[in-house]
């Protein structure tokens, strides 16, 4: 990327990306991470901290980011951040699908990763925060566009297993971790 085109991916621009049938919202970054037809893989997080399972987690995902894998998620609770940050260190790239309104300022490790070209930051509602319906909607859309899906501590009854029951139903490979 050149430097011109660099510093317009840090800039917000309108969603419009037809094949995906997805209008609405804005983006920062670079839309063929979404757009061109790769592997990408769904991650799925809880919020309960396991120190077992964090340590499965982070090494997981840096090697996902040492293979290039691209990953896709809402990057809600803690463990999803911490996917997100090992898979782009590591030289992985990423697709955040954000419920609410694009943040007012980025971190320096998400403008350079925007810079790079490996990180797309979808903000599929301008809202100021997100809510539980905004929040299902961004997990539905990172489960649609993945070719197959990683999950940790999923609890019976959460928003995950709705997920999970239908991309085992249709084949989609799923790790539970």
């Amino acid at each position: 990327m050149n430097r011109k085109k660099k510093m317009r991916a840090l800039l917000p621009h309108p969603v419009h990306f037809e094949k995906l049938e997805m209008f609405g919202g804005n983006y920062v970054g670079d839309p063929t991470l979404l757009t061109l037809p790769w592997s990408r893989i769904g991650v799925f997080a809880s919020r309960s901290e396991d120190p077992a399972i964090g340590f499965l987690r982070e090494q997981w995902a840096m090697s996902k980011g040492r293979k290039r894998c691209c990953v896709i998620g809402t990057f809600h609770s803690q463990g999803e951040c911490e996917i997100l940050y090992h898979v782009l260190k590591f030289g992985g790239s990423a697709v955040w699908l954000m419920g609410c309104s694009l943040p007012a300022e980025l971190s320096n490790f998400c403008k350079d990763a925007i810079r790079k070209g490996r990180l797309l930051i979808v903000s599929c509602f301008n809202r100021e925060q997100h809510t539980y319906a905004t929040a299902r909607y961004c997990a539905h859309l990172a489960d649609m566009y993945s070719s197959r899906l990683a999950i940790w501590s999923m609890k019976e009854g959460s928003m995950i297993q709705p997920i999970y029951n239908r991309a085992k139903a249709n084949g989609k490979m799923v790790e539970v971790f």
